[in-house]
């Protein structure tokens, strides 16, 4: 496997879309003697944990406590059971994965794995539904999405009105600027709901198809797949919904103008400059933050801003990282980076000189 570099023009028909997913998913059961064997030792660890465990076994609604978790962590630790998800990951996908967006291996336990799988997992056995998930392709790629691009990663739509709206009155002052149209990009865009809004924004605005770019990128290759395709096949409903949402892209050809590609928010050797650059829901929170590193991701995303673009980030993190960092601290950042700081709604943006 190999990190992909992925571009995609945003496509919604099905054929497309199912060529272009059997690309980063390999097909069939997975046969592994050597991955067989250390799942049947998987289950028979599991078994023991279930004989000494004193509390009732996990089911859905559970309430965990830190005692649970230490008794679990003991005998039935998420170390061994994460090697073997990552081992099924290797067999299964044609790119590396990003483990960090996993949440499996982005948990505390075995038993808080199992409560953000919910509902696609039903009981508490992990070589259950590692069995399941090698044996069966669909099973496997429902749980692949669900694993990587689960709903309590943000995604949604109309999550910052005031940043919307301080970006249409920003768009309407500065029209004549925009010539050749605005070109804007959705940095760590997910799965690319903002994205879409953006386009969206720029079409209501009065601004023609054919005028604007809108680009979305993240790092991460199953939010960049569901973005572009309006992809969720754990979540057909969300799939259904998003795709009446944005219909009036595809429609009226603004998709045609979107780019989604896979790159790192610290990238500084994308060549594309922006007159708006968006970057929501990852300053500050789990994946950057600390000053340094802040400044770092605000150095590189201003680097890809045109004279006189703007940079806006917007997040609902909750109170322990809004703590860590808060919204003073965004505003310093941005001012040492050059950027003149304003509050936006939900967020910061910051402008650069002319």
């Amino acid at each position: 496997m190999h990190r992909a570099a992925l571009t995609y023009r945003p496509v919604l028909a099905p054929r497309t879309v199912a060529e272009r997913l059997s690309r980063l998913l390999v097909p069939g059961a997975i046969l592994d003697c050597g991955l067989e064997r250390r799942i049947d030792r998987l289950e028979q660890r599991f078994h023991s944990y279930v004989d000494f465990y004193p509390h009732g076994l996990w089911a859905p609604g559970l309430v965990i406590t830190n005692e649970m978790r230490g008794m679990t962590e003991l005998s039935l630790p998420l170390a061994e059971i994460q090697q073997l998800f990552e081992c099924v990951f290797r067999r299964s996908l044609t790119f590396t994965p990003f483990l960090d967006a996993s949440l499996i291996h982005s948990s505390a336990s075995w038993l808080d794995a199992l409560q953000r799988l919910q509902p696609l997992v039903r009981q508490a056995n992990p070589a259950v539904l590692l069995r399941l998930v090698t044996a069966d392709e669909d099973a496997r790629r429902r749980f692949l999405f669900f694993n990587f691009l689960p709903r309590q990663y943000g995604g949604g739509f109309g999550r910052y009105p005031g940043q919307t709206a301080f970006l249409r009155d920003w768009l309407r002052e500065n029209r004549r600027r925009f010539a050749a149209g605005p070109c804007c990009l959705d940095a760590a865009c997910g799965s690319g709901e903002g994205t879409y809004e953006l386009a969206l924004l720029l079409l209501e605005n009065g601004f023609g198809v054919d005028s604007f770019q809108v680009h979305g990128s993240t790092l991460e290759p199953f939010e960049l797949f569901a973005a572009a395709h309006c992809c969720f096949p754990h979540e057909p409903s969300r799939q259904a919904a998003y795709r009446r949402r944005i219909e009036p892209l595809f429609r009226s050809g603004v998709a045609e103008r979107m780019i989604f590609r896979q790159e790192d928010i610290v990238e500084t050797a994308a060549a594309d400059k922006f007159d708006v650059i968006l970057c929501n829901g990852i300053l500050g929170g789990p994946f950057v933050h600390g000053r340094k590193a802040l400044g770092i991701a605000i150095t590189c995303l201003t680097a890809r801003l045109k004279s006189g673009g703007m940079l806006l980030a917007a997040d609902r993190f909750h109170d322990g990282w809004m703590k860590r960092t808060p919204r003073a601290l965004l505003r310093e950042v941005f001012s040492d980076c050059g950027l003149r700081p304003l509050m936006v709604g939900e967020g910061v943006a910051g402008i650069t000189a002319e």
